[in-house]
């Protein structure tokens, strides 16, 4: 994970956010992480969805189902896979 620290003046941040009165005109450390980690893919659930893609490909047959529908469908048949 990437992290970055720095100290800057209060005024520099008052452009990007909102400050209480109480850290206005102060030296303030900044630090900045990542919201949520990347979630890592095993190999074996890459093949997976690859399988997956691969069946699906011209599989979708010409229904009167609108496309939200549709989309539930295949979800539902596919959500192990995740």
């Amino acid at each position: 994970m990437e992290v970055i620290r720095k100290f800057i003046d209060a005024n520099s941040l008052m452009s990007i956010m909102t400050l209480p009165e109480a850290l206005r005109n102060q030296k303030l450390e900044v630090i900045v992480l990542p919201a949520d980690e990347p979630e890592q893919v095993s190999e074996e659930q890459t093949k997976d969805i690859q399988s997956i893609v691969q069946s699906l490909v011209g599989s979708i047959p010409h229904t009167d189902l609108p496309l939200n529908e549709l989309r539930d469908e295949r979800l539902k048949k596919y959500e192990a896979a995740y």
